[in-house]
């Protein structure tokens, strides 16, 4: 298509969508007047990937899971103890008045040692229950950070998209403007009409109206972004030039998505860990029908105030067995069971799930792709529909309402496609976060 252009000016427009042509030389001067955009005061623009690292570094919510699991691992530590023996120290000193004889002194000072030689498996399944807890939690906080990552992603583009939004919002009140002036002057040259001049009056209302929602949408999206980034919402914030249109992996099947997914979930991952906890649990519970068999070892030293300190030993093996204690172990033991089976059935409905939003992404990732190559060709029949209707009315042939009509249609188009690139980007950051995988040969943030 032969686009023309005024000496030295070009029409703005999104970058990442391809070069506008000049639609009206008047048009030219909306990049003129237009006010500087926000992004110029700010201090330091942010790419995604700066972001993202930002992100987890202050977000308070991330940072709380982090605490809690180190809280997990010292349960651990403390379940693997049991294994070990317990090691004490004690000492004594008393007075004693014995009638005639006076009053006595004694002191003494020893070491005790306990090991737990045998317990029917609790302490081991204890320290299998307490890894399990562990390890899913881990997972948990590996599909919190994946998960703050994705709306880190989402909420960057949602603000890039904003920006590039209200600049297609501001060229459209510049071209409503420039119709505008040019049928005022058409009127007072005598060519005009009244009727055109107040249908471009309208016409910049509109204009201002889309640019207030615009402008409205962009600061909500950076006020979400802010928050997950742990800053007021209201924090300044300049967003790093990116081309949203660059090449994307090529997508693969849907039962390589779908076995990525299942291999590589860390909600499935934590599913597993819960049920593998609870089997240990059934195995603790169990272990209560068997003897409990402790050691036992000491050694001392003492003596009375008037006499030489002695030493003394011990050393000794206890056992114990609970014969009856009114069905509480047993019925533990079926509680634990029902658990168990809950668990499991919690795990398969997880990978239920998973393989569900897989599906869902991978149709939302067609959908989206299908819809940029929709959004492209509206984009350039508005386009050539707004430079026939400026022509014909600056050669008298048209109305200002067909101009009108044109110019709201090709804001339209620019704006759906501005949608349509970055939602494919969106589409494609939820998909790579069910699937989690390296199914995508790229590095995720």
């Amino acid at each position: 298509m032969h686009t023309r252009q005024a000496p030295g000016r070009r029409c703005p427009r999104p970058a990442g969508i391809g070069p506008f042509p000049v639609v009206l030389p008047l048009v030219l001067l909306a990049a003129a007047g237009a006010s500087p955009s926000a992004a110029a005061a700010q201090e330091r623009p942010l790419d995604l990937e700066a972001s993202v690292r930002l992100a987890l570094e202050a977000n308070p919510d991330f940072q709380s899971r982090r605490a809690a699991l180190e809280a997990t691992r010292a349960e651990v530590r403390g379940a693997r103890s049991g294994r070990y023996p317990t090691v004490g120290l004690s000492g004594s000193a008393a007075r004693y008045e014995n009638g005639d004889a006076g009053a006595m002194d004694r002191h003494e000072v020893g070491v005790g040692l306990r090991q737990v030689l045998y317990q029917g498996g609790r302490v081991g399944a204890g320290v299998d229950a307490a890894e399990a807890v562990l390890e899913a939690d881990e997972g948990v906080l590996r599909a919190a950070r994946a998960d703050l990552v994705l709306a880190v992603r989402q909420s960057w583009y949602r603000a890039a998209q904003g920006e590039r939004l209200v600049r297609s919002a501001e060229e459209g009140l510049a071209r409503s403007r420039l119709n505008l002036e040019y049928a005022e002057a058409q009127l007072a040259a005598g060519l005009g009409t009244r009727p055109d001049v107040l249908r471009a009056r309208v016409d910049v209302s509109a204009a201002q109206l889309e640019l207030t929602r615009a402008s409205n949408a962009r600061e909500s999206a950076r006020a979400v972004l802010n928050t997950l980034m742990g800053q007021p919402p209201s924090a300044s914030l300049a967003l790093a030039a990116e081309d949203p249109e660059a090449a994307l992996p090529e997508l693969a099947s849907w039962e390589d998505l779908l076995a990525a997914a299942l291999d590589s979930r860390e909600e499935l991952r934590s599913a597993r860990a819960r049920t593998a906890r609870q089997e240990a649990l059934v195995r603790l519970a169990r272990g209560s029908y068997l003897p409990s068999v402790t050691a036992d070892a000491g050694v001392s030293r003492g003596a009375m105030a008037s006499q030489d300190a002695e030493k003394s030993w011990s050393l000794g093996v206890a056992f114990s067995l609970p014969l009856f204690d009114g069905f509480s172990r047993s019925a533990d033991v079926q509680a634990q069971r029902a658990r168990l089976d809950a668990a499991r059935f919690d795990e398969a409905a997880v990978a239920q799930g998973v393989e569900a939003e897989v599906w869902q992404a991978w149709l939302d990732e067609e959908e989206s792709a299908r819809r940029l190559e929709n959004a492209r060709a509206l984009f350039a029949a508005a386009l050539e529909n707004l430079e026939a209707a400026q022509e014909s009315y600056r050669q008298g042939l048209g109305s200002m309402i067909a101009l009108v009509d044109a110019r709201t249609e090709f804001t339209g188009a620019e704006q759906a496609l501005i949608q349509a690139v970055y939602d494919r980007r969106i589409a494609r950051a939820v998909l790579e976060r069910v699937v989690e995988g390296d199914i995508f040969g790229m590095e995720r943030p």
